[in-house]
């Protein structure tokens, strides 16, 4: 193991987030102890734009000026919302670009397979899109995956990436919290007032709810992310990892950072996949140091 790169947070965070003025739409899971920019991250039109991606549009925002740093969301329960602390933090020194992947938020659906491969090339779309040649990129989870392959995929275009709860995935493996969700009820059901919001106001094809759900379910259990994709990331990573994280499994996680040829992992103690919320006065200082070192 490449001790040498390897962190371990020796401390564990003590109470919860402190509470802000709720914002107009409710990112999933959030409580009234969560974090909640005054922002409306992934629902701002005044700043949000829609980018030709294959056979579907895009949604993203810009905020901030600087540097050029992309967030990328969770999968199926994910929005631009969930990176809302990451994104309050950056913008006051890099240009943020938070982009709602295929299928989520205000991104519509498509036809093709929603595919880590195709939403890397969703991401290089937007790229294109803003003229922008060269990027650092943090993705959490499903994101963090999208992350893995742009990075394989458009080397040139990545400048550092940092993966929050992403390790190897073997084809058929079923995360924790997805064995809860046998349909896209029970999907709902885990967070009714998110669901209504999005199916409501936010995504603009409710009608085709229950195709994404089984699309992107029968995705999962064919996707494989392993050697093949984590010897060719050149990018210098930052990977980040709940220690009880049962969706990422530490072991996956470390099994990923030795075949990396450049990367460095961050391990919070009794942490959950959701590390970037629960945790986030230990992970923001990783991140931070990581991004100001390159």
């Amino acid at each position: 193991m490449k001790i040498r790169n390897l962190l371990i947070a020796a401390f564990v965070t003590i109470g919860v987030n402190a509470p802000a003025k709720e914002a107009k739409h409710h990112y999933f899971a959030q409580t009234s102890k969560s974090y909640q920019s005054k922002n409306d991250y992934g629902n701002n039109e005044a700043v949000g734009h829609y980018v030709n991606s294959k056979d579907t549009k895009i949604y993203y925002e810009i905020y901030g000026k600087g540097s050029p740093i992309v967030l990328l969301h969770g999968g199926l329960v994910g929005s631009p919302a969930d990176m809302s602390e990451l994104a309050d933090k950056l913008r006051e020194d890099r240009k943020v670009i938070l982009i709602a992947t295929r299928g989520h938020g205000r991104s519509q659906i498509g036809g093709v397979v929603p595919s880590f491969e195709q939403k890397a090339d969703d991401v290089n779309a937007v790229l294109d899109d803003l003229g922008i040649s060269r990027s650092d990129i943090i993705g959490f989870s499903d994101g963090a995956y999208t992350a893995y392959l742009f990075a394989k995929k458009y080397p040139q275009k990545t400048r550092n990436l940092v993966a929050i709860g992403a390790g190897v995935w073997e084809e058929g493996f079923v995360q924790g919290s997805r064995a809860q969700m046998k349909t896209f009820e029970d999907l709902k059901n885990l967070d009714k007032r998110y669901w209504n919001e999005q199916l409501d106001s936010i995504r603009p094809e409710p009608e085709r709810i229950l195709l994404w759900f089984e699309q992107v379910m029968e995705y999962y259990d064919s996707a494989s992310v392993g050697e093949e994709v984590f010897k060719n990331v050149n990018a210098k990573t930052l990977m980040i990892a709940g220690e009880k994280d049962a969706n990422a499994p530490l072991d996956t996680v470390i099994a990923a950072y030795e075949m990396l040829p450049n990367a460095q992992l961050g391990i919070v103690p009794n942490a959950p996949h959701p590390v970037l919320l629960t945790d986030f006065d230990i992970v923001w200082p990783m991140i931070s140091k990581f991004l100001s070192k390159q």
